[in-house]
């Protein structure tokens, strides 16, 4: 095990490549950086202060980074709104605690980030990816791993291969594809656009905004507030359409109101009071 330990004042930015094992961030009322690296040949490890970036390297020739055939431990305590900027193979990645804005890359590696004051954008091939509060805009792409997503302040865009996506609460404008996993979008008052090839797509509670749900062999389900007025377009070639909603006329200019555009091939579309 070696630990490095540098004056940093301010947030960095952490820059670290780990194929195997582990990189945990920790984020906190601090002045120093203390990154600890721990495992085989973990003194052979780069690590270097250079202005305000804090770099961990593992030397590719030596160690097989991305190979498989080297785990290491990467633990790293920071200053509150550091940027994170983490490269990994199968190596699972937390950060806990508010950074500023995260960058994350994993080919097979679970992501897991607790809370981003800025924007964040996490690019996985088969890992789990779970997601916080983030302040700004949010980019998530998976190849066959699930996504959870408890509260994002700006954009959300979310692309999975086959995994389910979970949104507790989505900001302005949200996009959730998938190609076989459930949607479940707990709040709103945006902009959605949802769609799936054959998972259920489910909006627990749509405040107003404009919902477009598309999916193939899943049923689609909405539900809103009594009393909010809700203009519809619905299609479903062999499923059923359903309503509980009342009437309430057209909303005066400026009030809120829902736009529901749903289309399904043989799910049923359901719609229902909160």
């Amino acid at each position: 095990m070696t630990q490095h330990r540098f004056t940093t004042p301010a947030p960095v930015t952490l820059d670290v490549e780990n194929g195997s094992g582990r990189v945990a961030v920790h984020a906190g009322d601090v002045t120093e950086t203390t990154v600890t690296v721990s495992g085989r040949h973990a003194e052979e490890v780069e690590v270097r202060h250079e202005g305000d970036v804090v770099a961990v390297r593992v030397p590719r020739t030596r160690l097989g980074f991305f190979s498989g055939d080297q785990s290491l431990d990467v633990d790293v305590m920071l200053p509150t709104g550091s940027r994170l900027d983490l490269r990994v193979g199968s190596a699972q990645v937390t950060s806990e605690g508010p950074v500023g804005e995260a960058r994350v890359r994993s080919g097979s590696g679970d992501v897991t980030l607790d809370e981003v004051s800025g924007s964040a954008s996490v690019e996985t091939g088969s890992g789990t990816s779970r997601v916080g509060r983030v302040g700004e805009d949010l980019a998530v792409r998976s190849g066959s791993g699930s996504v959870a997503v408890r509260e994002v302040g700006g954009t959300l865009n979310v692309m999975s291969g086959s995994g389910d996506v979970t949104v507790g609460t989505a900001g302005s404008k949200t996009v959730v594809r998938t190609g076989s996993g459930d949607l479940e979008l707990g709040e709103t008052s945006g902009a959605v656009t949802l769609t799936t090839g054959s998972g259920d797509l489910t909006v627990r509670h749509a405040r107003a905004g404009r919902l477009s749900a598309k999916g193939g062999s899943g049923d689609v389900r909405v539900a809103v507030p009594r009393g909010l007025p809700v203009w519809t377009d619905i299609t479903s070639m062999t499923g059923r359409v359903r309503s509980d909603l009342e009437s309430v006329g057209a909303p005066a200019e400026g009030d809120p109101h829902l736009e529901v555009l749903a289309r399904t091939m043989s799910g049923d579309v359901v719609l229902t009071h909160v």
